[in-house]
């Protein structure tokens, strides 16, 4: 499989090894990397007007700086999704609290979510480690989960801070606040799951929207944190990780 990825992905696209150990480099790059970055590397290299090929051909060198690229992207992608995760799940305690005491997660108002209903969550005792054992999903039910509590976070939204041309509030009612929630969440998953981000939607009916892509993913996780309040003063800027140097 090594060298039939090797082959398609590499060779086919005149990246070529300078010799013996450069080539065996590029096969445990492809052995240990995701096929979608080793996929879309090639595409950033060939499109990438400042890249020139030496003598018809793109070095290995050329093609690692690419794929460490946007292995970045999505490692930060993935740290500005998990400040945002860490914040709503304290956020939706101190509004719970707030409204329904210091036992919420034990509350009747939660017998329809399941993951709230499980023997271990019933022998939590803090609100906080159980909402720290659920899944992002839940996390999500929670936060939009219909008239019986949605107020409680509904009434807190900052949807003045967000406008349409016209002037009116963009995301004036619940379903369109549940479309930026999900967006995010697929890329959560996709990210966690590695896979590429938008691969989550393409084959579920539920969504009529087929494509997603990391400017949407950013776009919607903004719009969150504005309508949610979120101060992003503490959040980290930017990523750089370090390679081996070949």
């Amino acid at each position: 499989m090594n060298n039939k990825h090797y082959n398609s992905i590499l060779l086919s696209n005149n990246i070529i090894p300078k010799n013996d150990r450069e080539k065996e480099i590029a096969l445990n790059l492809i052995a240990q990397k995701e096929k979608f970055i080793l996929e879309d590397a090639v595409n950033a290299l060939i499109y990438n007007r400042t890249i020139l090929p030496e003598d018809g051909k793109y070095t290995l060198k050329q093609y690692i700086d690419e794929v460490n690229k946007i292995t970045n992207q999505y490692y930060f992608m993935y740290i500005q999704i998990s400040q945002f995760e860490a914040f709503l799940r304290t956020y939706i305690n101190h509004k719970m609290i707030k409204a329904y005491g210091n036992k919420w997660h034990q509350h009747s108002i939660m017998q329809d979510l399941t993951e709230f209903q499980t023997k271990i969550m019933k022998q939590i005792n803090k609100p906080s480690k159980a909402l720290n054992s659920i899944s992002f999903g839940t996390l999500e039910l929670v936060y939009l989960n219909g008239s019986r509590f949605g107020n409680v976070f509904q009434a807190k939204l900052h949807t003045a801070a967000i406008l349409t041309k016209d002037g009116k509030p963009k995301y004036h009612n619940k379903g369109l606040v549940k479309g930026l929630f999900s967006i995010v969440r697929n890329a959560r998953n996709d990210i966690c799951h590695h896979r590429r981000i938008g691969e989550s939607i393409k084959s579920n009916p539920k969504y009529s929207k087929k494509k997603m892509s990391r400017s949407d993913v950013i776009k919607s996780l903004n719009d969150l944190k504005i309508l949610l309040g979120y101060n992003d003063q503490f959040d980290v800027k930017s990523v750089h990780l370090e390679y081996n140097k070949f």
